[in-house]
């Protein structure tokens, strides 16, 4: 039996409240988290909702319950595989002013591009001449064009962490997008300071293939930084937990 629904807004915040005094601090404060994320990303999922209706409605966009309790699921697989790595000095090795594009193109060819494999046995290939134009972007263009004034030294200087989160992330999304199905892999890192980075960031590496083809190895498609936690809930809205899908 489902508990009764709240008649106003105010009562919601009145019981939160009331409810909110039994607990010590800490165990309201993890607990906040974990409701404030699943708010915050239904936000989201109402945004997207909205911008797919045209004409806009005069009925509000609603979310159904049960589109609720995917997002709530979601949270929890995402908080419960959530994992901070330390940088280690391996993992630090293109940071630095002296790691230029041309060192980043070569550590590529050398150290990032072929076959490689993810933690649960995956297959991933990371082809040179398409995989290499991630680290450009045309803005105005919004396409990946590889030329020096599109460079991005921040994904440059962050190559060591594509293999290292495909090896290690258990933090793993899918969605189907167009005629390919993604897998997105998080890690969250803990580096010092470099060149004003930030101190904590996600990194996401997603891969893809055709999504009738059971047998060929995933292709490596991009991968980049998401410092913004908000900006993380925006993607993840768009993501299922991989566990949920069977044989991807």
């Amino acid at each position: 039996m489902l508990p009764s629904l709240f008649s106003t807004q105010e009562e919601i915040i009145k019981k939160l409240r009331t409810v909110g005094f039994v607990h010590t601090f800490e165990n309201a404060q993890a607990i906040s988290h974990i409701f404030y994320d699943v708010f915050k990303i239904a936000y989201f999922a109402l945004q997207r909702k909205k911008q797919g209706i045209h004409p806009l409605s005069d009925f509000p966009i609603i979310l159904r319950r049960k589109d609720i309790t995917k997002l709530v699921k979601l949270i929890d697989y995402h908080h419960s595989h959530d994992k901070v790595y330390t940088v280690t000095p391996e993992l630090q090795q293109c940071f630095g002013k002296n790691f230029t594009e041309e060192d980043a193109l070569s550590f590529f060819e050398q150290r990032v591009e072929g076959d490689t494999t993810d933690k649960f046995g995956r297959s991933i290939h990371i082809d040179l001449e398409d995989g290499i134009k991630f680290m450009y972007k045309n803005y105005e263009t919004k396409r990946h064009e590889k030329q020096s004034e599109f460079y991005i030294p921040p994904r440059g200087k962050r190559l060591p962490w594509i293999k290292h989160t495909l090896h290690n992330s258990s933090n793993i999304y899918t969605r189907i997008d167009g005629d390919n199905r993604e897998i997105m892999y998080l890690c969250k890192y803990d580096l010092p300071n470099y060149d004003g980075e930030s101190n904590k960031c996600y990194w996401a590496v997603i891969v893809k293939k055709y999504k009738k083809d059971r047998v060929s190895p995933y292709n490596f498609k991009t991968a980049f930084s998401i410092v913004k936690y908000n900006n993380l809930l925006k993607r993840l809205q768009r993501y299922q937990p991989i566990v949920d899908v069977p044989n991807v």
